[in-house]
């Protein structure tokens, strides 16, 4: 491995361009962790006052508030102590491994691909005591005030006005050489109940899909050589917990600790237990090949260098941040639950986490605690994690996006039908597990189908979805019949819920959103854009026979009644407006800019690139709606519009190391730490500049310096994937698979010189 000197901190990184991780001294605290991880389980892994420490968690721990559980915290110590004066702590993303090393001791951390089980292998060159704990601070049930902001943490039941919500207990059960713990979903409890009740959808109790009821979730710790020695208790950081410490019999020199985790709904006890004994009969070496053999295929599928020949330069940070994100984006690939963008499965504890934007108080919760809930999704959000999906070939875990929103349409479909008394469907910006508004956010007491005014008329999302469902079946040609009744619903709520036409034929949108930010207003150009873009896509010829007829004599009457964009002259210069009324502004959104992106009516090389920049340029009525932090999205914009300098100063905010150890841990911004949709957007940003799509047309570089050196693999429609190299301001190698689609390529390489925007032609 060729490594040179860090110019930050003097630890050596990896010139590869995936860049390894190496820290020689150890962490403080949780929020100097590593992540780790595979298969549906998320780590943060780190080294404080020479013991090992360890957060788990997993897909879909959804209890009976609907939070994101945790599995627990373990601490790993030794005797003789270890990383003393020696000590090193090295992520190796492309093996998916941690390897601490440090007086004579060695552990390295990983986990399986093909099943949710964790493994620290730890050798040592003399005989070590070696005890391992288990942690957990729900050893008892708590009430907490339904006004309280740790509530924050399960949107579902923050303000219920009925009960105090409760946190319950889990069960804990030790034995000699093994101990299971798990949670059982207590039925009466369930915020699916409790919402369905105040939002007078009860008597769809039995045909809405319940993932609260009966869901188990736990697992089981082996360490070989261990015996239980005893029980703990104390505080750690702001939570007390309860421990089990187990202890070698007799020094080792070498003690593999197995953690494997399991949920299962709807389930009994004892099926779970079947299965979760069958988790713990494995081949530990055929493991091990298998997810060095998965992360390999996974970084050779999709990678971008930037100024490969200079690493640690600031460049360089931006391809290595990118190419980190993405193998955070790796540990829930098998998830059955999206992952989520307020800190996925890598949270630590809340008052290491930055200071929140909505509070001023320290956030002394639980390590189960994160803003904007755990089983709650904000779609405008979540999108961001998906998206880089396309091109970086990662289409499987695109489907748990997709399937998500399939599951809870039928909860959509009631709620439409039961209290707007119109046809189809749409998904509240804060969509729950189960397909209702989440309750802070829907208003206790409120029947009327529609949540609080931030949101109200917010629908466009779902748009989105329904075009990013057709962007996948255009990168891959999969059949995506399951998906459009989603997206056929969709649509027809549009035409249902908005039947009257102005004097043009055209539909009246109003009253609507445009996204959060304008509120209410008529004609917002979100929701004409994405109407546009997916009844276009829907009907155009390629890909053919999307859709029965009567659908497609549908949608096209909708596509002739979808009215034009809105425009609005501002310091004198024609801009898209955000609708064609006015309205305060009430968050920090550019609903102008979704018509650059997501859904692509300008562009370069097609009509109204001047409008569409100027827009860009122009539109905002604040400084904190051009910020780069979080999920703004506006550098992909810059990209797609070939602004250049607008561009990489964005990217260079976006992707530049986070404010913690770990460099791709940003946040906390307007969400969590660390912010996913941060990353996600970043990276997106970093993929539009190098390559685009436009129908069959592959853009290369289309905002790119040809002064920056870089190297890619990504994918394009059509099962085409790219694979290229600019070194010294000349493309020195492009292939194009498969061979016919090289055709299709058009260059926007700019120059060093020319200052004009002038193009290199196509290939």
């Amino acid at each position: 491995m060729n490594m040179k000197e860090n110019a930050e901190g003097g630890c050596p990184v990896d010139n590869s361009g995936m860049g390894n991780i190496r820290w020689n001294t150890q962490s403080r605290d949780s929020s100097e962790s590593m992540p780790f991880g595979g298969h549906s389980i998320g780590g943060n892994l780190w080294a404080e006052d020479g013991c090992v420490w360890l957060y788990l968690a997993q897909s879909g721990w959804f209890d009976e508030n609907n939070s994101l559980l945790k599995a627990g915290r373990w601490r790993l110590c030794f005797e003789p102590a270890a990383f003393g004066a020696h000590f090193s702590q090295t992520l190796f993303p492309e093996r998916g491994e941690i390897v601490l090393e440090g007086d004579g001791l060695t552990l390295t951390a990983w986990a399986e691909s093909g099943a949710p089980r964790v493994h620290l292998e730890i050798k040592s060159e003399i005989p070590r005591t070696v005890r391992c704990e288990y942690q957990s601070w729900r050893t008892a049930d708590r009430r907490v005030s339904n006004c309280s902001y740790e509530l924050f943490q399960c949107k579902e039941v923050f303000f219920y006005p009925l009960a105090d919500p409760v946190f319950y207990r889990d069960t804990v059960e030790p034995s000699e050489r093994e101990l299971v713990f798990y949670h059982k979903n207590r039925t009466p409890a369930l915020s699916f109940q409790k919402e369905l009740d105040d939002q007078g959808l009860s008597a769809f109790s039995d045909c809405l899909y319940n993932p609260q009821k009966g869901r188990i979730m736990g697992g089981c710790m082996r360490a070989a050589g261990l015996v239980l020695r005893r029980r703990t208790k104390g505080r750690w950081q702001d939570t007390p917990y309860i421990g089990w410490e187990y202890e070698s019999e007799a020094p080792l020199t070498q003690t593999q600790l197995d953690i494997c985790l399991l949920v299962l709904q709807p389930a009994r006890l004892p099926a779970w237990r079947r299965e979760l004994l069958a988790l713990t009969r494995f081949s530990r070496a055929e493991r091990k090949k298998e997810a060095e053999d998965w992360w390999r295929d996974y970084f050779a599928r999709s990678n971008i260098d930037v100024d490969p020949a200079h690493p640690g330069s600031a460049l360089w940070k931006l391809g290595r941040n990118a190419n980190l994100f993405r193998y955070m984006m790796g540990f829930n690939f098998s998830g059955f639950w999206p992952t989520k963008f307020n800190g996925g499965l890598l949270t630590f504890d809340p008052s290491l986490a930055g200071k929140s934007p909505w509070s001023d108080d320290p956030l002394r919760y639980t390590p189960d605690f994160r803003l904007w809930g755990g089983g709650s999704h904000t779609i405008q959000n979540q999108r961001l994690l998906y998206w880089p999906m396309l091109r970086s070939g990662d289409f499987a875990p695109m489907r748990q996006h997709f399937d998500f929103f399939l599951r809870i349409l039928p909860a959509a479909l009631a709620n439409v039908r039961e209290h707007l008394h119109v046809r189809g469907a749409f998904f509240p910006e804060q969509v729950g597990i189960y397909g209702l508004c989440c309750g802070c956010d829907n208003e206790w007491g409120n029947r009327t189908g529609l949540p609080v005014t931030q949101i109200k008329y917010h629908f466009s999302n779902s748009l989105e979805t329904c075009l990013m469902i057709l962007d996948y079946h255009a990168w891959t040609g999969e059949p995506i019949g399951k998906y459009l009744p989603l997206i056929d619903a969709v649509l027809e709520f549009y035409d249902s819920f908005y039947p009257e036409n102005d004097g043009a034929g055209h539909m009246v949108l109003y009253p609507a959103n445009a996204l959060e930010s304008y509120h209410v207003v008529k004609n917002p150009v979100d929701a004409i854009a994405g109407l546009k873009c997916v009844l276009t896509r829907l009907l155009s010829p390629e890909p053919a026979g999307l859709g029965s007829p009567a659908q497609r004599a549908r949608w096209a009457a909708l596509l002739a009644r979808v009215p034009p964009l809105p425009t609005v002259k501002k310091d004198g210069v024609k801009i898209l407006a955000y609708a064609a009324t006015k309205s305060p502004r009430h968050n920090c959104e550019l609903p102008q800019l979704y018509a650059v992106h997501p859904y692509g009516l300008y562009g370069l090389g097609k009509p109204g690139l001047r409008l569409a920049a100027d827009t860009a340029l122009h539109c905002a009525e604040s400084g904190e709606q051009l910020t780069h932090v979080s999920w703004h999205p506006t550098g992909i914009v810059y990209a797609r519009l070939g602004m250049l300098p607008e561009a990489m100063d964005f990217l260079q905010k976006k992707l530049s190391d986070g404010p913690f150890r770990f460099p791709a841990f940003w946040g906390p911004g307007h969400d969590w730490t660390p912010d996913h949709n941060w990353g996600g957007s970043g990276v997106l940003q970093l993929q539009e500049m190098l390559l685009q799509a436009d129908g069959r047309k592959i853009l290369l570089f289309p905002c790119w310096p040809a002064d920056a050196d870089v190297r890619f693999r990504l994918y394009a429609p059509y099962e085409t994937v790219v694979e290229c190299e600019l070194a010294g301001g000349r493309i020195r190698r492009l292939s194009v698979t498969p061979e016919e689609r090289k055709k299709d390529i058009v260059c926007f390489l700019r120059r060093s010189v020319p200052q004009d925007g002038s193009v290199c032609g196509s290939f």
